[in-house]
């Protein structure tokens, strides 16, 4: 872009300790189109004083309200020529119609969330129905983004929006293989005994049932579980929350990145996994690239613990014949990731 437009991204509160999906892809968002300014709700709290909102599907789309407020003041003042807003959070511009173009990201779907991933009939309702209708609104009228073919799909099956593919990034400077030995050591890991390394919340949307099950069938297998309390129970140790930069290490010190999901948008993990040329056996439902699994490791159907069983152990004695890093910097390095979207933003800005 020959002059550098004035951009808003209007995205969900994170706390600062927190880093998430979203919250990588606008620093690489940033580091491709320029600094830009950032709206998000404050008051992140379930929703007093008006009570629990989670518990009606209200919380993002109450929390994105207040922050589009701040945001439209802002553009009363000093127009911006643009307008970002990642998933339910963009319903208010939606309504408000602000006089620029206004680009919509989805990082994955409520409504494939509750129909994919959620057990409880009424949280199934909620997030399918009341949250879900909010994401629909909020691509309504907009430039349409998806970050993954399988969300891709859900926004146009589901909300009949149309949209294109622009996929998430890694730093493959930053993710990156060390030694393994040496990672290992640094660690306090044992040094000869498979590691498998899952990194995301303990719960059945995650598949950590799955990993549990997979575990008590493979004693000998050490799994590592980042993003839960640390502690230590047989082959499976939690390691707490990692501090992003510090995760290459633990993907270095790992045989196989473990996966099970039961619903992905686009898991960040996997790609910095693979970045860090270290082999994956995920679930169907993690896998969110276009190409086959053949060079990064195992895709599993289903989520019986005999099948990644077997991929865990078809992984672990072959695992010279993949090269998943191979497989990520021509395709989702950070370069690639600010070339597509700074002609995105051109053609776009171009065409108002």
């Amino acid at each position: 872009m020959n002059a550098r437009p004035r951009i808003a991204v209007l995205t969900p509160f994170a706390a600062s300790q927190q880093v998430g999906g979203v919250e990588v892809f606008n620093e690489c968002l940033r580091a491709a189109l320029g600094d830009f300014e950032t709206f998000a709700d404050g008051r992140p709290e379930a929703g007093a004083p008006y009570g629990d909102l989670r518990r009606v599907g209200l919380q993002q789309p109450v929390g994105a309200l207040r922050a589009a407020r701040g945001l439209l003041r802002r553009h009363r003042q000093e127009p911006f020529d643009l307008i970002l807003s990642n998933g339910v959070y963009g319903w208010p511009l939606t309504l408000a119609k602000p006089d620029v173009p206004l680009v919509q990201v989805y990082h994955f779907t409520m409504a494939g969330l509750a129909r994919h991933a959620l057990t409880l009939r009424g949280d199934r309702w909620t997030t399918g129905h009341v949250t879900a209708f909010f994401d629909r609104v909020a691509g309504i009228g907009k430039h349409v983004v998806a970050i993954s073919p399988r969300v891709l799909r859900e926004v146009e099956a589901f909300y009949g929006l149309r949209g294109r593919l622009i996929p998430h990034a890694v730093d493959t400077n930053a993710f990156r293989p060390v030694d393994r030995a040496t990672a290992r050591e640094s660690l306090d890991l044992p040094r000869d005994r498979a590691i498998g390394l899952f990194v995301g919340r303990p719960d059945a949307t995650k598949g950590y049932d799955v990993l549990l099950r997979v575990a008590r069938a493979m004693p000998e297998v050490l799994f590592l579980v980042a993003g839960a309390p640390a502690a230590r129970d047989d082959n499976v140790w939690s390691i707490g929350q990692i501090a992003h930069d510090d995760m290459p290490r633990w993907y270095s010190a790992s045989d196989f990145f473990f996966f099970p999901s039961r619903y992905e948008g686009f898991g960040l993990a996997l790609l910095e996994a693979l970045s860090c040329d270290l082999p994956a056996i995920v679930s169907k439902s993690a896998w969110p690239f276009a190409e086959g699994p053949e060079q990064c490791g195992i895709v599993v159907d289903g989520n019986s613990e005999g099948g990644f069983v077997r991929a865990i152990r078809s992984v672990l004695s072959n695992r010279r014949n993949f090269s998943p890093r191979d497989f990520v910097l021509p395709r989702y390095d950070r370069e690639v990731f600010a070339d597509r979207w700074r002609a995105f933003i051109q053609g776009v800005l171009e065409a108002n």
